[in-house]
C-alpha cells in the first residue's frame, strides 16, 4: 500500500510539471520568450522600466545609453535597439535617453537691436543659456533700456560661457541710492530680478556646496542694509551644488554598478564591445578618476566576449572571408578591429583568390589580433612571353599590396617609394594609386597604399590631454585622413582635469570628432536660465 501511495505521488507530480510547464508559470523572473518589442521612443524612462518590469524582461538583457538632444526632451527615449514587433527573446536591449540639450554646444546669436531687455533675457532663455549677467551704462545721449552690445565679440558663444548684455540706464537713476537686501535664503533667480529692477550689476560666482542646494545664494556683499548707489556691481556667491568621486568600476557587476550611479546621481551610458573578458564583464569606465558633477554621464564599456572565429578555407577571400571580417569589425561599436595578413601561393589548378590555409581557422581571438591567409594566386602553365626590353604597369588600384608586388615582380620591376594614406573606401594594405604606364624592364614603381580608415578609439583617448589628441589629429591629416575636431568645453573644479579629455566620437561622414574637454573656470556671472540638477 506504501509503494502504491508514493508511486501515485510521483504521478501527480509529473503531472502537475507537465501542466506549470505547458502554462508557461514561473517565478516573477521568467522570461516570455514570444513578448514582442513595442515601441519606446517619445516615452520616458519610467515609463519604459514599468513596462519592462511588467513583463518580466531580465535585468541583465537591458541597457541604457545617455546622449544629448536637441529635440528630444530630457529623459525621454530617442530610440531602442530592438525594432517594434520583433520578438526580445535573448537579445540585449538598447535604450538611448535624452540628456537634454547639450550644455556646452555652440549658438549662433541673433541681432538684438531694438529688442526690450525681456525679449533678450527670454531669447538667452529659449536658447537655454546657464550664465547671462546684465550691464547698464548710463548715458544721457543713448535712449533709456536701449540694446548696446554684449561681450561676444564673434557672433557665436558655448551655452555655458558668461554672456554680458549691455543696455542703457536712466541717467535719472544714476546715483539714486537703494538699501542692500538680506539674500539669505533667496535663489540666484531673485537675486538678479532684484539686480534688474534696481538697476544693480550682479557679478556671480559658483562653487560647489553639498549642503546647499544647486542655484541658491551662499553668500553676498556688500552686507544687507548697506547703501548701495545705482549702477554699482555687487557679488554674489550660489551653489553648484556638489560633485562625485569618479571609481574604477572594472569588475563590477552591473547591478552594482547601476546602484552606485543611483545613489551617487550619475547618469550611465552603456557601450556593449568585443573584449578578450568573459560576456557582461565590466572592462572598463570612461571617466574612472577625478571628479564628475551629478548629472553627469559615465561610460561604461561591457564585454560580449572574444570573436568567434569562422573558417574559410576553399572559399573566395574577397567575396566570403571580407565579408565576415568587414560585418565583425562593424559590429559592437566598430570594437573589433581585427587585422588580416595575406600571403599569395602561386597554384595551376586553383582559381586565383581562394584561401588556401587560414590561421587561426577556429575557436576565439581577442580585438585587434590578426589573421593570418595564403590566398591562391592562379599561374598559367605555359605564361605568354613578354618584350625584353619594356613592360606595361597598369593601374592596379584596389589590389591588395602582397597582389601589387607580386605583380610587380613577374613584371620584371621592383617596388619603388611607398607612401602610407587613410582611404575612407578601401581596405588597409590595398593600393590607393601607383605609377602605371611603359616603363623599362628592372625600372622603380612608386606607390601608395592605404591604412584603411582612420578610426579614433575612445578609451584610448579618455582623459588625455587635448593638445595629445591635436598633435595626433594633426599627423593623421598629413596622411589624408581629412579629419577635425569638433571641441566643446565642459567646467571642472579638479586642476588636474584640465585640458582632460572627458568624451570623443567620431569621426563623422563629414569628418567631424565631436570631443568634450574638462576646463578649469570660475564664473562671473549674473542672469541665468535655469537648470535643473
Amino acid at each position: 500500500m506504501k509503494h502504491t501511495k508514493t508511486l501515485l505521488c510521483a504521478v501527480i507530480a509529473a503531472v502537475m510539471s507537465v501542466f506549470l510547464t505547458a502554462c508557461g508559470s514561473g517565478g516573477s523572473g521568467g522570461k516570455k520568450e514570444s513578448l514582442k518589442m513595442i515601441d519606446l521612443t517619445g516615452m520616458s524612462k519610467a515609463d519604459a522600466e514599468t513596462w519592462i518590469n511588467d513583463n518580466n524582461i531580465d535585468r541583465s538583457q537591458v541597457f541604457y545609453n545617455y546622449s544629448y538632444s536637441e529635440t528630444v526632451a530630457e529623459g525621454k527615449i530617442i530610440s531602442q535597439s530592438i525594432p517594434a514587433g520583433e520578438e526580445i527573446g535573448d537579445q540585449k536591449l538598447t535604450i538611448d535617453v535624452s540628456n537634454g540639450i547639450d550644455p556646452d554646444a555652440e549658438i549662433t546669436l541673433i541681432d538684438f537691436t531694438g529688442m526690450s531687455l525681456d525679449e533678450i533675457q527670454r531669447w538667452f532663455i529659449n536658447e537655454h543659456f546657464q550664465h547671462v549677467s546684465v550691464e547698464y551704462d548710463f548715458d544721457p545721449n543713448v535712449p533709456v533700456g536701449q540694446f548696446l552690445g554684449t561681450n561676444v565679440t564673434d557672433g557665436k558663444a558655448l551655452r555655458s560661457d558668461p554672456i554680458v548684455i549691455r543696455i542703457s540706464g536712466d541717467p535719472e537713476q544714476a546715483g539714486v541710492a537703494v538699501t542692500m537686501p538680506d539674500m539669505t535664503g533667496w535663489t540666484k533667480a531673485q537675486a538678479e530680478q532684484w539686480g534688474n529692477e534696481n538697476h544693480i550689476t550682479v557679478d556671480y560666482t559658483i562653487t560647489l556646496d553639498p549642503n546647499v542646494p544647486y542655484g541658491d545664494v551662499i553668500s553676498f556683499y556688500p552686507p544687507a542694509g548697506t547703501e548701495i548707489i545705482k549702477g554699482d556691481r555687487i557679488q554674489v556667491v550660489y551653489s553648484g551644488g556638489s560633485q562625485v568621486d569618479a571609481v574604477d568600476l572594472t569588475g563590477r557587476s552591473k547591478e552594482d554598478i547601476e546602484a552606485w550611479s543611483e545613489s551617487n546621481g550619475v547618469q550611465l551610458s552603456w557601450i556593449q564591445c568585443w573584449n578578450a573578458a568573459p560576456a557582461d564583464t565590466v572592462y572598463a569606465n570612461s571617466p574612472n578618476s577625478g571628479k564628475m558633477n551629478v548629472g553627469d554621464i559615465m561610460t561604461v564599456y561591457i564585454s560580449v566576449g572574444p570573436i568567434p572565429v569562422r573558417d574559410y578555407t576553399g572559399k573566395q577571400y574577397q567575396a566570403n572571408f571580407m565579408g565576415w571580417l568587414n560585418s565583425i569589425n562593424s559590429q559592437y561599436n566598430g570594437s573589433a578591429n581585427l587585422k588580416v595578413a595575406v600571403s599569395e601561393q602561386e597554384t595551376s589548378d586553383t582559381d586565383s583568390g581562394v584561401i588556401l590555409s587560414q590561421s587561426p581557422s577556429s575557436g576565439y581571438i581577442n580585438p585587434y589580433d590578426t589573421i593570418t591567409l595564403v590566398v591562391s594566386k592562379y599561374v598559367d602553365p605555359q605564361p605568354t612571353p613578354t618584350p625584353e626590353q619594356q613592360v606595361y604597369v597598369p593601374s592596379m588600384t584596389g589590389y591588395s599590396e602582397s597582389d601589387f608586388l607580386n605583380a610587380l615582380s613577374s613584371l620584371g620591376v621592383n617596388p619603388g617609394k611607398r607612401v602610407e594614406q587613410y582611404s575612407s573606401y578601401l581596405g588597409q594594405n590595398y593600393i590607393i594609386s601607383n605609377r602605371s604606364g611603359t616603363v623599362d624592364i628592372g625600372s622603380s614603381i612608386d606607390y601608395i597604399v592605404s591604412l584603411g580608415q582612420f578610426k579614433i578609439i575612445p578609451q584610448y583617448w579618455a582623459y588625455k590631454d587635448i593638445s595629445d589628441l591635436q598633435s595626433y589629429i594633426d599627423s593623421a591629416n598629413r596622411m589624408g585622413a581629412n579629419v577635425y575636431l569638433n571641441i566643446n568645453y565642459t567646467d571642472t573644479q579638479d586642476a588636474d582635469s584640465h585640458n582632460r579629455i572627458r568624451q570623443i566620437s567620431g569621426p563623422a561622414d563629414d569628418g567631424r570628432i565631436d570631443v568634450t574637454v574638462m576646463r578649469l573656470r570660475v564664473y562671473s556671472t549674473g542672469f541665468s536660465a535655469s537648470r535643473s540638477n
